[in-house]
């Protein structure tokens, strides 16, 4: 009696594995298909497993229930992969002065930092300008609009506010140019410290081109001074 009641609990969990065969892949061919049926019904205990794991387009990612999670990040735009590009080389050629010329390192490393920073602040600096600059409040007017509010001074304050987007579009242009410049300066010097190890050049020489590499965050420094001065605009 006890061995019936097991085989009838065994058929009957054999069915209800065959029937989740059935009803879990109907992709596969006919055949194949009622042949994993089949066999279910007898073997149920190797089909269970495979039959509970969760498949891959209905698996929920660990994340997917977080409402705090922030949105994916946007791809970097062409200043972030300069940036990187350019530290990646430069780490690269500061690691190859073990040996040669490491003694400058310790001389500099404080104005290196200083320069990774001011690049990525400048960088900042001109995104901030390009969304300030993509506002509808610093789009062209159209006076036509309303002719009723047209006189003189208005006249004169539209053009006075022209003239200072025309000058904030300056002053993005400038730190653009120079940060790109800076950066393909450094890019070079770069590549001359390799040249000057590979061809037996004296220490003193790669000192000269970290140096000059360092002194690049001065001329950034230089350019947001620009930028300040070139924003003091004179009352009317």
């Amino acid at each position: 009696m006890q061995f019936t009641l097991v085989l009838a609990f065994y058929v009957l969990m054999g069915i209800a594995v065959a029937v989740g065969e059935f009803l879990a892949d109907d992709e596969q061919a006919t055949g194949e298909r009622w042949f994993r049926v089949a066999s279910a019904v007898f073997f149920w205990p190797i089909h269970l497993p495979f039959l509970l794991k969760p498949r891959e387009s209905e698996s929920v990612p660990a994340d997917a229930f977080d409402h705090t999670r922030r949105p994916s990040a946007s791809p970097a735009d062409k200043m972030s992969k300069a940036i990187a590009q350019v530290e990646v080389e430069l780490d690269r050629a500061l690691k190859s002065l073990d040996g040669w010329a490491e003694n400058i390192l310790s001389d500099e490393r404080e104005r290196l930092t200083e320069l990774r920073s001011a690049w990525k602040l400048q960088a900042a600096r001109i995104r901030e300008l390009d969304l300030l600059l993509q506002e509808p409040a610093f789009a062209d007017s159209d006076d036509d609009e309303e002719p009723g509010f047209i006189n003189e001074r208005s006249r004169h304050s539209e053009q006075a506010r022209q003239q200072n987007i025309e000058r904030l579009a300056q002053v993005r242009r400038q730190l653009y140019d120079d940060l790109m410049g800076t950066l393909a300066w450094v890019r070079e010097l770069v590549t001359m410290i390799h040249l000057a190890k590979y061809t037996g050049a004296p220490a003193s020489r790669a000192e000269e081109l970290i140096t000059q590499i360092a002194a690049a965050v001065e001329g950034l420094s230089e350019v947001t001074d620009w930028q300040e001065n070139t924003l003091v605009g004179t009352p009317g």
